[in-house]
Parts: structure tokens; sequence; C-alpha cells
């Protein structure tokens, strides 16, 4: 019985732990103030100089920062140190605000103007065209690795969930504005970072806020592009706390009723 406890006290904390801060490094782009800033769980570890108007990045062995206005990418490492790579862009698009790495191509998502794009680009920004259209103002994009879809926040309180034809999956409203959505494999939830608060927050699939994570002394200035670094293979969610805790009381029960 007492190592029956042990182990269920054991598996809960675990799966808090699943959820504390953002495990995976997490990038937000300002590029009016050229910076970008990387925070990683919960506190800001690095700050380095970017490109001018570079908004939407990808995120994987190393960061691919393209420009607001499609004009172009530049590579650096993950500290943040220039490789010397770019590409060129076609000049196509406005507004790109945020992008996200999928499995062998880049998402953006255009902002503020008559049709707003999300679009789909090679993993250096090169080569960027329309995926479809939306009919609002599209404030980020993060490409869910385990359904093939993306969730796309507008300048509003609901997130879209769309797959890669543009058929509106599901849609939610979660109270606050959020940018730069972010896809954690390690979790398989999304993260994107209020504007209004300067915080991270962390939401599963269905738009049920996990966690409000402040960054201490963070006041960025414009803030759009949000990533994670994408893991090679992502992983099962593990269960919530409760839903664990529920078991185990349940096998507790079981236990009882064998010794009685």
């Amino acid at each position: 019985m007492k190592r029956t406890v042990l182990s269920i006290c054991a598996l809960v904390a675990s799966t808090s732990a699943a959820y504390a801060a953002n495990i995976t490094p997490y990038y937000l782009t300002d590029g009016d103030s050229s910076l970008t800033y990387e925070i990683t769980n919960g506190v800001l570890t690095n700050t380095f100089t970017t490109d001018q108007l570079g908004y939407p990045l990808a995120v994987r062995d190393s960061i691919w920062l393209g420009n607001r206005d499609d004009g172009g990418a530049t590579e650096f490492s993950l500290a943040g140190v220039s490789t010397g790579n770019t590409s060129a862009g076609g000049s196509n698009f406005k507004q790109l605000l945020d992008g996200a790495a999928g499995n062998s191509a880049n998402y953006g998502v255009e902002c503020c103007g008559g049709t707003n794009s999300v679009t789909i680009a090679n993993v250096d920004w090169s080569n960027q065209r329309v995926l479809f259209d939306l009919g609002f103002n599209g404030t980020g994009v993060a490409y869910d690795f385990v359904s093939n879809s993306l969730f796309i926040s507008e300048f509003g309180n609901t997130i879209y969930n769309y797959d890669l034809t543009g058929q509106l999956i599901q849609s939610f409203n979660i109270g606050m504005r959020l940018v730069g959505l972010a896809y954690e494999t390690a979790t398989d939830t999304v993260w994107g970072f209020n504007r209004s608060t300067n915080n991270l927050v962390q939401l599963d699939k269905n738009g049920a806020i996990l966690q409000d994570v402040n960054i201490a002394n963070f006041a960025p200035n414009n803030p759009f592009g949000g990533e994670m670094r994408v893991s090679s293979v992502p992983t099962v969610p593990e269960p919530a706390p409760l839903a664990l805790l529920g078991l185990g009381l349940l096998g507790l029960g079981l236990a009882r009723k064998r010794r009685g």
C-alpha cells in the first residue's frame, strides 16, 4: 500500500513538472528594435541584435529570421550569432508578423492588409507564396506537428485552428490578445506572448489556459514573432495531474477491496 501511494505521488509530481514555465526556449522578435529575446523557464536568458524588421522566424538547429515585408532572411545560431547565410525574398507580402517551422517548410501570417494571407516558404524563407487567405488580421502562427495543422491568432481574443488547406477545424475565445504563437513539441501545447501584460501564456489545444507566466523585468517595445525550437520527434503529452490523481485513487480503492 505504501509503495503504491509513493508511486502515485511521484507520477503526479512528474506530470506537474511538465508544465513548469516553458521547458523549450521561446524566441521573441522585436523587429522595430532589431532585437530577439530568448526566454527559458520564464526567465529572459539572452538578448541579441538581429535584422531591422525581422519578425517571422523559424527555429530548428539554427534560426532563420525573415523580413516583415518578404525582403529576405538571415540565419543565426541558437545563441544569436549570425552565420553569414542569407536568402532572397520576393517582396510579395507586407506585415508578416510571425512565422513557424514545419516539417519541411516555414509558415507565415500576414496582418493589416486587404487579404491577410497565410504563407508557405522554404526553410530559409525563400520562395514565399500564399497557402490560403484569412478574413482577419493575423498576429501569430504555430504549426502543430501532431495534427499537421496551424494555430493562428488574430488582433482580438480568438485563436483559430486550420488544416493546411485552409479549412477551419475549431476556434476559441481566450479572453486575451496573444501574438507570437509557438508550438512546444515536448508538451504538445501552444504558447503565445501577451503584449498587454508581457507574460508568456501556455494553452492546451482546445484553448484552455494552462499557465500565465510572468517574466521578471521584461518590457519589450514592439514584439510580435514567437517560436520554439522544433524537436526531431514530438512526444505525446502526459495526462493532466488531476486525471492522474483520480486514476491513483481508483487504484487505491481497488487495492483495498482486494485486501478486504
